[in-house]
């Protein structure tokens, strides 16, 4: 296993304005209560299959340490089990811009942000026609 298998590197980040518009312009949208994930087809540079986002709402989480807690968890679960789902996508030439955005859940924890995380990678996978 390569030890750079897990990593999340600064180039997968998706910070660009014009993603982000084209995601809430145009992009699918999948909910896996209390994660909604919005994903569409990107112009990426060479050698990068995705970008990812992640956003916690000022509106549902109300204290900065939250929404930099639930952040991190999104990223800790996206960075575990987003090899295959990368690897996929480089192969078959795909790159995607993706969004994660937690909705307002009473009982949120790690482990419900994790099996969420991973139902959405595979239910995209699957749309995409592509199952493992």
């Amino acid at each position: 296993m390569n030890e750079h298998e897990h990593s999340f590197p600064e180039k997968r980040r998706l910070k660009h304005k014009k993603l982000f518009e084209t995601l809430f312009s145009k992009g699918t949208r999948k909910l896996k209560h209390p994660l909604l994930c919005m994903y569409s087809a990107a112009d990426l540079p060479a050698n990068v299959p995705v970008q990812v986002g992640f956003v916690a709402p000022k509106k549902h989480y109300k204290t900065a340490v939250q929404r930099n807690q639930i952040k991190r968890w999104l990223r800790e679960a996206y960075r575990q089990h987003a090899g295959p789902f990368e690897q996929i996508l480089s192969e078959h030439d795909l790159p995607l811009a993706l969004l994660f955005i937690t909705l307002k859940s009473d009982n949120i924890s790690y482990e419900l942000i994790r099996d969420k995380m991973v139902l959405l990678l595979r239910s995209i996978e699957q749309e995409l026609g592509h199952d493992r």
